[in-house]
């Protein structure tokens, strides 16, 4: 008799001589395009079927056979981890600081005069003392620190597979033995009917390999100074009061003698010679007044990289290689195995 198979195909259906003893025909199959044959008596002895049953089945069209087959896939993924770096960079400053200088200068006055009147010549002698200011500047520098960080990334992959079976459904004819006119003696497997479902495992990755590190720019902190330290200050001359000011002493004068006598503008004709000489001396430094100190420009120094604390790691996407087979295929026949 003639029937067909689900999708249409065509097929010859002879009937099974009942009470044969199933034999037991080989099992081949092609996982790659789903073609092989099976056996009557595999079937049988899978489904526990007499031959009256099989044929059953065979009319009813209720056997269906299907495949399974494990395959493992490589895979791989971009990765990008973020990071930051601190650093320590020392610096120099340079200063400047003005002063000024107090000090004091003992003057001498020594006063001679001659009289045309017959009283001779007369000196006078008298020590003072006067007030300066000198100004000078000196320079320094101080060291200091400040601390920073940047931002860093670098780039790497993860390999790694994952599991996965391959499932169909597969079309079959039935194979008649042109020399048994009453017998057939298995299934030919035809091939996936449509596209075999592809299930995935779990993926096992490994660590990430990554390359070495690309840095920003630091982006630092204010700078920590110590104390300034300074060289000698550089002053200029000293300037004094005038003579006006000096704090003059007490003359030195014979008794009933008076300077006067000689400044006088009404004894002008009566002196024939008149010496007034004031003699500049010795210059006592007094106390130095530091003035505010002018900062100066930094020179900063090589920075000291610190530790890299790693940040978060960025995936991309997934590629997959080939699948390929990861064990032999397993034939089922209404759900049994083969």
């Amino acid at each position: 008799m003639c029937s067909k198979l689900a999708g249409g195909a065509a097929v010859s259906v002879v009937a099974i001589a009942l009470g044969a003893t199933p034999a037991s025909a080989s099992v081949s199959f092609d996982a790659a395009t789903g073609a092989g044959f099976v056996g009557k008596g595999d079937v049988q002895t899978a489904l526990g079927y007499n031959n009256a049953a099989l044929q059953k089945a065979v009319d009813s069209k209720s056997l269906a056979f299907t495949a399974k087959q494990p395959t493992i896939q490589s895979l791989s993924q971009a990765a990008t981890q973020a990071g930051t770096q601190a650093g320590t960079q020392p610096g120099t400053q340079s200063a400047t600081q003005a002063a000024t200088q107090a000090a004091t200068q003992v003057v001498s006055q020594d006063l001679t005069c001659t009289f045309t009147n017959g009283s001779g010549t007369k000196k006078f002698h008298r020590d003072g003392v006067r007030d300066g200011e000198r100004n000078g500047s000196r320079t320094g520098s101080r060291t200091g620190t400040r601390d920073g960080s940047r931002d860093a990334y670098r780039n790497g992959t993860r390999t790694g597979s994952r599991a996965g079976t391959v499932t169909g459904t597969l079309g079959y004819d039935i194979d008649v033995d042109a020399r048994k006119a009453n017998q057939y003696t298995g299934f030919i497997l035809k091939g996936w009917k449509g596209e075999p479902t592809y299930e995935t495992g779990t993926a096992d990755w490994s660590a990430p390999a990554f390359g070495d590190w690309s840095f920003g720019d630091y982006a630092f902190g204010t700078w920590s100074f110590g104390d300034y330290a300074f060289g000698d200050y550089a002053f200029g001359d000293y300037t004094f009061a005038p003579v006006t000011s000096v704090a003059w002493g007490a003359w030195d004068a014979a008794p009933g003698e008076n300077p006067d006598d000689c400044l006088r503008s009404s004894n002008a004709d009566k002196i024939t010679a008149l010496s007034n000489v004031i003699t500049p001396g010795a210059v006592t430094d007094g106390p130095v007044t530091d003035g505010a100190v002018v900062d100066g420009g930094i020179t900063p120094g090589t920075t000291t990289d610190g530790a890299i604390t790693e940040g978060a790691i960025t995936y991309g996407t997934v590629e997959a290689g080939a699948r390929t087979p990861n064990g032999p295929a397993t034939l089922y026949v209404n759900g049994k195995a083969l």
